[in-house]
């Protein structure tokens, strides 16, 4: 704790002020009052705590902070610094008055000063219910308190927003912060009440657990053993509670105490919604065990990857859901999705916050993060803005933490946050752009990476987020370079497409119809024929390029990058990477259909 900057204090705790036997009051009156001359300036409050003879055990955990009574004489003509700011004065001047008011008042008297600080506290409460307005009025039980607005600025405190108002008890400060909400209704065809069961699983006993997390925890959180929690609600998925005696100073260290308790609530009620094989997968943890419990139809009849990889997982599950998808039985097919995601994806530790997150397994010949990781070998890439499970929009800043961060994730659309990854992931050089939400945005994922000074960014969008592609484009600027990833494109609308095609330098085609047939047709290089990547942009091939050049440990020839049939396709075949032009490629036979 902080040395006290008075020469009379008391000693404040947990538990409420210390009196002379060491047990505690919440009123000042009733405690210890120590004199400077005592222990001098030196010691901690927990230091005089100890010296005093007194040992409570909660208390030495929690720790004990100094309560002035009397200030020290240098610091008395600050008294009214922050008084004559909240009334409109501009620092500088406040700084001036609050200096002129030491010798009007002579504050060098104890018992001016005092008298001066409740002059100060009048003089604030009689300029705002003569000339503020208003802007809230607080139900206290049977009392209203009204909420006058100051002239602080909003602060931006993690990821919430903090306001200062002023009222006949005081400040008191309004600090909220959006809640998670999956909106299942984008990916789910279900009902209200289902839908609002889903949207609002996450809130449901937030607020007692909060307040209970609350009132234990004020004190070691930064705020006063007594201060009040004056309303807290949930209002259109934001969290709002109002508190009196927060100030500025500690602003961030409460607010993410706040916020680490929020996320220890989600950690509880984890909640995720993944793809698999176009399927979009709800994953939901209840009675502490994590499952899927809703699943969308398979949306396609055949992917050679799909197969490929159901027999390799092998298993009963894996062959009912391969009849299920060819007989179109789509009440099958969304059963034993769920059982495959329990079986293989929540077993096989996808959503373990255990795992490591570094790794140079390349889990498919031609992935995103694959590419992502060459780029990184070769120095091309500062950083890249991905997704991963529990974590959610992550900036990563290496090869391997890149590859170890998604795994063979195949869409990620919604993620639960949890602590003991998110270290994990600081610990490995990956960013966590929302370590209490785990939210999924890249947009403002790649702002982040720009704000830190990175210059050269990949960054990868799924299904219906590619329409973002526009927006981080124009994140472009001067020095700043961003290698744009469309992936997971099956069931895209026509509109997205467009907006691929103006934006993106690499699409991963899936089973899109509208990848085919508008995309398609102007790339400028292709690799694959089953499941297309399509290279749009020259920027685009310097990444793939040199991920081809890692596949086959050699040299590619110089390429000429054109549209149409001496469009370049790279195929791997039996004897390694081979190109070949797009007129001499066959019909596939074996690709994903019908595309969608």
């Amino acid at each position: 704790m902080a040395s006290h900057s008075g020469l009379k204090y008391v000693l404040e705790t947990k538990k409420g002020y210390v009196k002379d036997d060491g047990s505690f009051t919440d009123k000042i009156s009733e405690a210890k009052i120590i004199d400077f001359w005592q222990f001098g300036f030196g010691p901690s409050a927990t230091e005089v705590y100890k010296r005093l003879g007194f040992n409570d055990q909660e208390v030495l955990e929690s720790g004990v902070s100094f309560y002035t009574i009397v200030p020290s004489y240098e610091g008395r003509d600050m008294l009214g610094i922050d008084s004559y700011e909240l009334m409109g004065y501009d620092f500088q001047e406040a700084l001036n008055k609050s200096k002129s008011d030491y010798y009007s008042y002579n504050l060098y008297d104890d018992k001016n000063c005092l008298e001066y600080e409740r002059m100060l506290r009048d003089k604030l409460l009689n300029y705002y219910q003569t000339y503020q307005r208003v802007v809230t009025v607080l139900t206290l039980g049977s009392d209203t308190l009204n909420l006058y607005q100051t002239n602080d600025k909003d602060m931006e405190v993690e990821g919430g927003i903090l306001k200062h108002y002023y009222s006949d008890r005081g400040s008191v400060f309004r600090y909220s912060i959006p809640l998670k909400n999956p909106h299942v209704e984008k990916h789910f065809d279900i009902d209200t009440t289902s839908q609002n069961y889903y949207n609002h699983f996450q809130q449901e006993g937030l607020l007692e657990y909060f307040i209970d997390k609350f009132n234990d925890n004020r004190f070691v959180w930064g705020l006063k053993f007594n201060t009040r929690l004056l309303d807290i609600q949930i209002v259109d998925d934001e969290l709002v509670m109002y508190v009196d005696d927060w100030n500025n100073y500690n602003g961030y260290k409460v607010a993410k105490a706040i916020n680490t308790a929020i996320r220890e609530f989600y950690s509880k009620k984890e909640m995720h919604i993944t793809r698999m094989f176009g399927s979009y997968v709800l994953l939901q943890k209840i009675d502490g065990e994590l499952k899927a419990v809703l699943a969308t139809p398979v949306p396609i009849k055949y992917c050679p990857l799909m197969v490929k990889l159901l027999k390799e997982v092998g298993g009963k599950q894996s062959e009912d859901l391969i009849e299920a998808i060819r007989n179109s039985d789509t009440k099958t097919q969304t059963r034993m999705m769920c059982e495959l995601i329990n079986e293989v994806v929540i077993k096989g530790g996808y959503f373990d916050t255990s795992r490591p997150l570094n790794s140079c397994e390349a889990n498919v010949l031609f992935g995103a993060s694959e590419t992502i990781s060459s780029a990184f070998k070769s120095d091309m890439l500062d950083a890249s803005v991905i997704v991963s499970n529990n974590l959610g929009t992550i900036i990563t800043t290496n090869d391997s933490n890149t590859q170890g961060a998604v795994k063979r994730m195949t869409g990620l659309f919604y993620t639960s946050p949890n602590a003991e990854i998110v270290d994990t992931a600081k610990k490995s050089g990956i960013i966590p752009v929302f370590p209490y939400t785990a939210n999924i945005d890249q947009v403002a994922g790649v702002r982040e990476a720009i704000k830190r000074g990175y210059k050269r960014i990949a960054v990868t969008l799924a299904a219906q987020d590619n329409e973002l592609l526009e927006e981080i484009k124009k994140l472009e600027a001067e020095g700043v370079t961003i290698y744009k990833f469309g992936l997971c494109s099956t069931g895209i609308s026509e509109e997205t497409a467009k907006k691929m095609l103006e934006n993106v330098d690499i699409i991963w085609s899936c089973a899109s119809k509208y990848v085919k047939e508008l995309i398609e047709p102007n790339a400028l290089a292709q690799v694959g024929i089953k499941i297309p990547v399509h290279i749009m942009t020259k920027k685009g091939w310097e990444l793939v390029h040199n991920h081809l050049e890692y596949m086959i440990n050699g040299k590619i020839n110089e390429v000429d990058l054109v549209k149409g049939d001496e469009k370049p396709v790279f195929l791997n075949g039996e004897d390694g990477i081979k190109k070949l032009v797009k007129r001499d490629i066959r019909k596939c036979n074996d690709c994903p259909h019908p595309c969608i």
